[in-house]
This record gives structure tokens, sequence and C-alpha cells, in this order.
């Protein structure tokens, strides 16, 4: 049976009352499932998509405050890294080097029985390059020797240290005791071919 208003009308008040609620519940219904609940999940879905773009925006807010001193910190590292390579000798300044050594040994009156490099022993960026030493002088010249080589602007270790009273000590004046020193200065030479492989590596 068809419900017309006239029908409604001519219903006792309370059934009136029910029928509005029920027609109140069923547009409220449709309001909800039609309009509110799509309306909600894109709410959500914007909410979420500004939180992010907010936090996105924040980070690289805090990247421009702070892109000066990282531009400093980078500046300063690529400052270590040029004075730790000019520590490290390549292949060609090598022969170079062990003149220059050569030299600071004669300026300090010493006289050299060997002067021979050692094998080297590659690391992963660098090669370590041995030198033994094994030369005649007095103590104070022999020290002298040594302050002039921990000057230079290489990195050279001197390791396995020994002296002992010189044999021939005629060559020298009697009143200064003469001193047979044996030791290891061992410089170290940088592998330009391995750290360009690192960095191609690092850049894939």
């Amino acid at each position: 049976m068809a419900i017309s208003m006239d029908t409604i009308v001519k219903l006792p008040p309370a059934k009136k009352v029910l029928v509005l609620l029920v027609l109140a519940f069923v547009i409220v219904a449709l309001y909800g499932y039609l309009v509110y609940l799509p309306q909600r999940e894109e709410i959500k879905r914007l909410s979420t998509q500004r939180d992010k773009l907010f936090k996105e925006l924040n980070e690289s807010r805090a990247v421009v405050k702070n892109l000066e001193k990282f531009k400093k910190e980078v500046a300063q590292l690529e400052g270590e890294l040029n004075n730790a390579l000019a520590q490290l000798p390549n292949e060609r300044e090598i022969p170079e080097l062990l003149k220059n050594i050569s030299k600071l040994g004669k300026e300090s009156n010493l006289e050299f029985l060997r002067f021979r490099p050692a094998a080297e022993r590659t690391q992963r960026f660098y090669a370590e390059v041995p030198l033994e030493l094994v030369f005649l002088g007095t103590y104070h010249e022999t020290g002298l020797f040594f302050d002039r080589i921990s000057k230079l602007p290489r990195i050279i270790n001197v390791e396995n240290f020994k002296m002992a009273p010189g044999k021939k000590a005629a060559k020298k004046a009697e009143v200064q005791a003469m001193l047979q020193t044996q030791c290891v200065a061992t410089t170290f030479r940088f592998l330009e071919e391995a750290t360009k492989q690192a960095e191609r590596k690092s850049k894939k």
C-alpha cells in the first residue's frame, strides 16, 4: 500500500512522530553513506598527505638552515684530506724522497753502510715503503739526522731501532764515541688507482 501525504496526515500524532523519525533516520543514513563516508576518507587521505608534506617541508628547512654549516664541514674535510694526501707521496715522488733522506744523512755527517729499499707492503689505499738503514755516526749526529727526518713534510716511521758501538771509530775524532745505528725508515705511498676504483664503486 502506497503511503501518501494524506495518509500520514490522517495518522494519530504518535504514529506521525514515528514516521518522521523513520524518515529522518533514512535521510541521515543516506547522507552518511553517500556523502559523509566518502568525504571522510578523502579528508583522511588529504590529512595524511598534508602531514607528509609538512614533514618534508620541515626537513628541507632544517637542511637549508644547516647548509652553510655543511659546506664548512665539507671544506674542512677536503682540506684535511689534501693535507693527508700531501704526506703520502705517489710512486713518482718516492725516488726523490729517498734521495732527500740520503742527503739529510750526509749533511748530518753520517756514513751509510746500508741504504736499501725493501719490498713494499700493499694496503687498501696505500703501500708501505720500507728503507733499511745502517750507518755510523756520533750520538749527536744520529739525533740530528732523525730530527731532520721528522721535519720532512712526508710521513716517515722509524722502526726496529738498534744502536751499538761503532766498528770504524778510527775515522772520527777519538774524543767522540762512534755508534752504529740500524733501523727501518718506513714511508707510505698513495695508491691512486685503488682510490679511483673505490670512488667509481661508491658512485654506482
